[in-house]
């Protein structure tokens, strides 16, 4: 068996997340077994191959916790394409799973999909016939009929949902997603549109199989109304109270930050053209309530939701809200890893875990936009680019 060892001037390791200098790792087939604290101590061999960084850092591959393959905020009229053909839809996710792959991110949690098309991305991605972040899914997003998500799919009634999210488990989905809220604007109204029976089922169905439940949920009576029913995971939260906060925290539930829809002004202006005031108003309101969860102590990951290679910059955002860039970091890898249920496989440099790996020029612990400077990206110690 051949042995790889990759070298480093800097390298972030172990689910702590500490500093290692002139440090190497050791790789075979595909995951680290060993690792060296300092470079003098790599053997050599017949079977040894060792590749020198210099100077770059080395982190743990990076998780993107609220992804969506076919989603594509980069493209025109983004939203009305989840309308497209299951072709076209698919030919997009391939796509968007290679450019995420190459900015760094080796694995990603889908939060919802149609056709299937990320369950069906997985499986290939997993047999090696196409390139991507490995992929944590959700399959088919559920939301009511009047409800908000232009990925998810109109159900009503707990039956429904809960005949849908068997046929989601059936699929073989990782955790179950669906939509609550749609918000109007903070000082009007947060509509929130499943009922407590309707997310109960969701969530009875999930745990009677092992799995978790997400739901985008920005604020108001439908983030009290996920607590309650038992939601695993809060996605957004642009407009969580304090109150909230505490309540989160206190019954251990997780929360997803993707700050461009609020900070973003090029985003924000496209969906308000007509009312910047109101938008830069409500951008207002969103940072003071994000910044009261980052203070607050709520555990999170960190999504682009569609934002395609743009993981790093939705870092610097939740810094610039008050988080640590070591907090931020754990966000993106080892925090992240837990949250998407993979931190036995990856999500940290350590014995034993898989080879999925990045070099940046830069220390993203003392400068985060270190991120977007990806010289190299490993994924189970194959190098990508």
């Amino acid at each position: 068996m051949s042995i790889h060892i990759i070298k480093a001037d800097k390298i972030i390791t172990g689910k702590d997340l500490t500093l290692m200098t002139r440090g190497a790792i050791q790789i075979e087939d595909g995951k680290i077994t060993r690792i060296y604290n300092h470079a003098s101590q790599i053997p050599s061999g017949e079977h040894i191959t060792v590749t020198d960084l210099g100077d770059k850092t080395l982190i743990p591959g990076m998780i993107d916790c609220h992804n969506h393959l076919a989603l594509d905020t980069r493209i025109e009229h983004h939203l009305v394409k989840m309308n497209d053909c299951e072709c076209e839809q698919t030919i997009r996710a391939l796509k968007t799973m290679n450019d995420d792959l190459h900015a760094g991110v080796t694995t990603a949690r889908c939060l919802g999909d149609r056709f299937y098309i990320d369950v069906t991305c997985k499986k290939a991605q997993k047999e090696g016939r196409i390139s991507g972040p490995k992929l944590v899914v959700s399959g088919i997003g559920m939301r009511a009929s009047h409800g908000h998500g232009y990925v998810g799919m109109p159900f009503d009634g707990p039956e429904e949902f809960r005949r849908q999210a068997r046929e989601n488990i059936l699929h073989g989905v990782d955790f179950l997603k669906v939509f609550m809220t749609k918000v109007i604007n903070a000082t009007s109204f947060i509509y929130h549109f499943m009922s407590p029976e309707e997310l109960r089922a969701v969530v009875q169905e999930a745990r009677s199989v092992g799995i978790t439940t997400a739901c985008h949920c920005s604020g108001g009576q439908g983030l009290d109304d996920c607590i309650d029913a038992g939601i695993d995971c809060l996605e957004h939260i642009y407009y969580i109270s304090e109150r909230q906060v505490e309540k989160v925290k206190n019954a251990d539930r997780w929360v997803v930050y993707t700050p461009s829809y609020a900070l973003n002004d090029d985003l924000l202006f496209k969906f308000s053209p007509k009312d910047k005031d109101g938008s830069l108003k409500e951008k207002e309101i969103i940072c003071k309530c994000l910044e009261g969860a980052i203070s607050g102590g709520l555990k999170f990951g960190i999504g682009t939701d569609g934002i395609h290679q743009g993981l790093a910059q939705e870092a610097i955002y939740i810094s610039s809200l008050g988080a640590s860039n070591q907090d931020v970091l754990a966000g993106i890898t080892v925090n992240a890893a837990k949250l998407c249920h993979v931190d036995n496989v990856t999500g940290s440099i350590a014995e034993g875990m898989a080879a999925d790996l990045v070099a940046l020029d830069g220390n993203p612990l003392e400068d985060l936009s270190a991120l977007k400077r990806v010289e190299a990206v490993y994924q189970d110690g194959k190098k990508i680019n």
